[in-house]
């Protein structure tokens, strides 16, 4: 008789497939970490590429539709192309900006400062802050909290006959906004005209609100309706002070010429979204919670910047 293989038993045979699946797993998570530190440097590469681009689309640098932005005789902001070093002149929508045109773009045009409680600027290296460290620290938090408060110049678009070592003085200034929506937290970007008063534009980058209703505020359509507002309520005489009055921007529930028609109270508040009351708060408080620290580098704007009475064009 031939021998016969010796037979694993029922035991043997559960313990190996249990090996079997404890290692099969081991492995599998041991390949999802590698590929997740090996995609975190480049997911947070596109982060901060949107972050750039929002923050180009709150200054009217560049289109929602993805064509840079500029300025015609008018004041009306019309399509534009870019050039080699920097400069953008007069195109049409069909010149989509790529990414190294939108990272130069921004790297030129787009500076970084801080600002005290006194309204006093300083640089990053003047404050002696790591830029890439204070950024990314304080995100989550806000940047109006901080003894250092974040802000961006934005510089005018290029001369071709601008030197290099030049630095212009700027068109406006980018606050980051953050606050809570319906659901998370709300990030975003808020640009204004060198009066420290009148908005530029604004974008929402970052939020988890309700598709089709809070989710609105990244929409294009809805961040229209911010420009020209102003961010110092007028009383009621039509007067600022700028030292008293309210900042911010309301998100009325319902239309602004319905609520409040053509009252000074008008030219701080934008129209709500429908089924979106609570997110509309959250924008209107994020607005107000953020802007009330930077209040005496407004007021420096205004007074560096007004037109006296009597020199106005």
């Amino acid at each position: 008789m031939s021998e016969q293989p010796p037979q694993s038993s029922p035991r043997t045979s559960t313990r190996r497939t249990i090996i079997f699946i404890i290692t099969l797993s081991f492995a599998c998570a041991l390949i999802l970490s590698l590929l997740a530190s090996a995609l975190a440097k480049p997911k947070e590469i596109a982060k901060e590429l949107d972050r750039s681009k929002q923050m180009m689309i709150a200054a009217k640098i560049l289109s929602h539709e993805g064509y840079f932005l500029i300025r015609n005789s008018d004041g009306h902001y019309v399509p534009a192309k870019f050039q080699p070093g920097g400069v953008l002149v007069p195109g049409n929508v069909k010149d989509i900006a790529t990414q190294s045109e939108l990272i130069e773009i921004y790297q030129q045009r787009l500076i970084p400062i801080l600002i005290n409680d006194k309204g006093e600027v300083k640089s990053f290296q003047e404050a002696d802050l790591n830029p890439e460290k204070y950024t990314t620290e304080y995100r989550r938090t806000g940047y109006y909290r901080q003894p250092w408060k974040l802000a961006y110049q934005i510089l005018p678009n290029r001369d071709a006959q601008q030197k290099p070592n030049e630095t212009p003085k700027p068109v406006g200034y980018i606050i980051p906004v953050n606050g809570y929506g319906l659901w998370d937290a709300i990030f975003g970007y808020l640009a204004l005209e060198p009066d420290g008063d009148t908005v530029i534009g604004i974008s929402w980058y970052d939020q988890k609100e309700t598709p089709g209703l809070g989710a609105n505020i990244s929409e294009a359509y809805w961040q229209n309706l911010f420009p020209g507002k102003k961010i110092f309520q007028e009383s009621p005489d039509g007067k600022t002070d700028f030292k008293t009055a309210p900042l911010g921007i309301t998100v009325v529930k319902g239309k602004v010429s319905e609520v409040l028609g053509s009252s000074p109270k008008a030219k701080s508040a934008v129209d709500g979204m429908t089924g979106a009351t609570l997110t509309g708060n959250g924008v209107t408080d994020a607005y107000k919670n953020v802007l009330a620290p930077y209040r005496p580098f407004f007021i420096k704007l205004h007074e560096e910047n007004a037109t006296p009475i009597g020199e106005a064009a």
